[in-house]
């Protein structure tokens, strides 16, 4: 590999390029719409350029990859039957590009510099925000909130949580010079700031998970191995315990209050019901992706003008699991479940085993964060969001490592060193 193509798609000499990268990634995911499309081509050219010069980085182990582009795969298929191929289609390419963009990351770019890149997108989107934002009244919550340039609280609550958890992991879990940790503080702060100004249930609640999975899987990484296995099956039934007594004894309810909630969402177990009784006419393969929310569908136009959506676009079902059933059917679901169910069991299953502290833990936050948010939100079955990218990239990354880890238990380490010199200093899964 020659040094220049080596600046590109190594991920010990390319953080010169991946991490701006990561920087103009973060500010698309945020803000494609005020931008336009020129935006969204730097997007797919940072990550395409690339896997077009080095395919076998993305190619090299190829059933990974091939498993986690069966959920993008499908939603283009379902152009097939779609009511509205021509959105369909559009909408299903963009999420594939965005999910494919995410996976040649993961194999190019070392999650230091993910890291890194992160933080300084979320702290410009966030100082955008502030600068250029304001506040809006949300139909659906009923109340005032800063939006930011958001054209949702929600969305800044989403991006607060966000510059929180990658400067946190910067800071406290990665080596970095100390002229960076003014960077992370202020990031930090800000994020905290603007999380507390969206006033955002979904994202303090999910904030507040992902910082205990942050918590829980390095404590369990400082025991002993044989120690971590009871820690996680003990941990388990607790909260399962704690769930079920907390919602026996009504705290469910006391939590919705202490948000200003009530019992409905504030509309959104209507928006469901609706979905449910919508999507019971396709049940299987359902009505095409994104192919609900056209102009002209008398069911789409009840519910914009109930929620008051007067641009008519940009609107969702608040579930990713309900968006995906009313899109793709059973089918789609099932795919859907299923991402969930790995971005649950894979950060456990590589904390039991070896990794790179700082990894995992980042890992284990952002994953819960995606799994809890998509009860009500779409962050990670839409296009051209930080969700569909950085569950790919996540996956990914965690498939890569527990594959490297079975070797491991294969091998004995100074063979591992004779054959793979790389091993032992930085081997491009986990830093």
């Amino acid at each position: 590999m020659n040094i220049k193509l080596a600046s590109i798609v190594d991920p010990e000499h390319n953080t010169a390029y991946v991490v701006p990268a990561v920087v103009l990634s973060m500010i698309v995911f945020a803000y494609s719409v005020n931008f336009g499309p020129i935006s969204i081509l730097a997007f797919y050219g940072c990550w395409l350029l690339p896997f077009a010069l080095a395919p076998q980085s993305l190619i090299g182990r190829p059933w990974p990859v091939i498993l986690l582009l069966l959920t993008p795969l499908f939603f283009v298929f379902s152009t097939v039957w779609s009511d509205a191929p021509s959105t369909t289609l559009r909408a299903s390419t963009q999420y594939t590009i965005t999910v494919f963009a995410g996976l040649v990351a993961a194999r190019i770019c070392s999650i230091g510099n993910l890291v890194l890149g992160g933080t300084i997108g979320a702290l410009i989107v966030l100082l955008y925000s502030a600068a250029n934002g304001g506040y809006s009244y949300d139909y659906i919550d009923g109340d005032f909130a800063f939006n930011g340039a958001f054209s949702s609280k929600n969305q800044l609550g989403y991006f607060a949580t966000l510059a929180i958890i990658f400067s946190f992991s910067l800071a406290a879990a990665f080596r970095i010079p100390r002229a960076l940790l003014p960077v992370c503080a202020a990031t930090a702060a800000l994020g905290l700031i603007m999380l507390w100004m969206s006033d955002s249930a979904t994202s303090v609640l999910s904030a507040m998970a992902a910082f205990a999975a942050t918590v829980f899987v390095g404590f369990i990484m400082l025991l002993a191995p044989w120690l971590r296995r009871a820690s996680v099956l003990l941990a388990v039934m607790t909260f399962a315990a704690l769930a079920l007594a907390a919602y026996q004894l009504g705290a469910f309810d006391a939590v919705l209050a202490a948000f200003g909630k009530d019992t409905t969402l504030t509309g959104r177990t209507y928006l469901w019901s609706t979905a449910f009784e919508f999507a019971a006419e396709q049940p299987v393969v359902g009505l095409g992706y994104n192919a609900f929310w056209i102009r002209g569908r008398p069911e789409a136009e009840t519910l914009w003008e109930a929620f008051y959506i007067t641009g008519r676009t940009g609107f969702h079902f608040h579930n990713a699991l309900i968006e995906t059933y009313v899109g793709t059917g059973l089918i789609g679901l099932g795919l859907v479940t299923g991402l969930c169910v790995l971005l649950i069991i894979m950060p456990l299953n590589a904390a039991l085993g070896r990794g790179g502290f700082g990894s995992l833990t980042f890992f284990a936050g952002l994953s819960i964060l995606f799994v809890l948010r998509s009860a009500a939100e779409v962050d990670f079955v839409t296009p051209h969001t930080v969700g569909s990218f950085l569950v790919a990239f996540i996956l990914l990354r965690l498939f890569d490592h527990n594959r490297d880890a079975r070797c491991a238990a294969r091998l004995s380490m100074p063979a591992r060193q004779a054959r793979h010199p790389s091993i032992g200093r930085n081997s491009g899964v986990f830093e």
